[in-house]
């Protein structure tokens, strides 16, 4: 790894000041903290497709100019932490205006210009910044922890002739201002498309299983409806974990571990993200499920129903004869009436 150039910016909201910080790490130490961050951004599970806005946008135009090491540098990297520290601004007063009591994380703004092998990479990140006391004079330095993880984060990798071939984004939180505002990206594709297309896959994923495991998948699917209608932000790796890793299966046979794995798969074979706001009404259209008693009796399961296994039971009488139990007062009420009509 060849490190060309980094700068670390405090970004102070209260004051509404930005402040220059000088790195003292050794070359060892930046490349170990490069290598934490790549492995932070590319290993991480649950991520957005972005790309940058057609157009000569300000953090665009500056990339080339850091990746070229311009002598104008530190001013370009100057106003890009100023940048931020806007942005920030604008959204922690929003958020105030609308009464959400959410406080925009303290950081430093780092930017890394390195080069792999013939790869040329630079990373732009909010970490969290570190004020010490130094033991020779007693004054407080600000620095950066190693040790301490980024808030938000991305890279961008170059192809050979110098052009933008891939960014990658890392924020937990899938912030606006940062993916927008400041960074100027436009998403590939959008919650409304996220929502949908990942249900519609999930659905056809979990249809060969309804006649040989129809009471396991109509209790999976009950549950994942559930998992997208509780949830605001789908991070699709707690998904696969929460809900089907977790899944005790009434059939012994029920390939648990092959459904997980197939539904790993979707994203990156069907084209949805693994990180995008649920949609609401998105989710209503894949709720309804009709399960047929006789002819012309049908159990509409119409919404998501909590503890759908124990709601819900079967049992077969000393003649052979099947029947459907159904927990329900209300129910209870209404065809006690009906069924005691002469």
């Amino acid at each position: 790894m060849k490190i060309v150039s980094h700068f670390l910016h405090h970004i102070d909201i209260k004051n509404s000041s930005v402040t220059t910080v000088d790195l003292e790490l050794n070359n060892q130490n930046l490349e170990d903290y490069i290598n934490e961050l790549l492995d932070e951004i590319i290993n991480n599970p649950n991520r957005r497709i972005y790309k940058f806005s057609n157009g000569n946008t300000e953090i665009k135009t500056s990339l080339y100019k850091i990746l070229n090491n311009d002598s104008e540098i530190e001013k370009v990297v100057e106003l890009n932490a100023q940048r931020l520290l806007q942005k920030e601004i604008d959204a922690q007063n929003f958020m105030k205006n609308k009464n959400m009591s959410i406080e925009i994380q303290k950081g430093s703004l780092l930017h890394l210009n390195f080069n792999i092998n013939e790869s040329k990479q630079i990373i732009i990140c909010k970490v969290e910044h570190d004020e010490i006391l130094n033991e020779s004079n007693f004054e407080i330095v600000r620095g950066l922890n190693i040790r301490k993880k980024i808030f938000k984060a991305i890279l961008i990798v170059f192809d050979q002739s110098g052009e933008i071939y891939e960014s990658l984004v890392f924020d937990k939180n899938n912030s606006k201002y940062w993916w927008y505002d400041f960074l100027e990206l436009e998403q590939q594709y959008t919650d409304d498309e996220n929502t949908e297309k990942s249900l519609n896959e999930i659905d056809k994923a979990l249809n060969p299983l309804k006649n040989k495991f129809y009471a396991d998948y109509t209790i999976l699917r009950n549950s994942i409806i559930g998992y997208f209608k509780n949830n605001n932000v789908l991070n699709y790796s707690d998904f696969i974990s929460n809900v089907i890793n977790n899944y005790d299966s009434v059939n012994t046979d029920f390939p648990k571990e092959a459904i997980a794995k197939k539904l790993t798969e979707l994203p990156s074979k069907k084209g949805f993200d693994t990180q995008f706001s649920i949609v609401k009404k998105k989710i209503n259209k894949k709720i309804k499920h009709k399960i047929k008693l006789a002819n012309n009796l049908f159990l509409s399961i119409d919404d998501y129903v909590d503890n759908l296994k124990n709601i819900i039971k079967t049992y077969k009488d000393s003649e052979g004869n099947k029947y459907v139990q159904i927990l329900s007062s209300e129910g209870f009420d209404k065809l006690e009436d009906l069924m005691e009509a002469k």
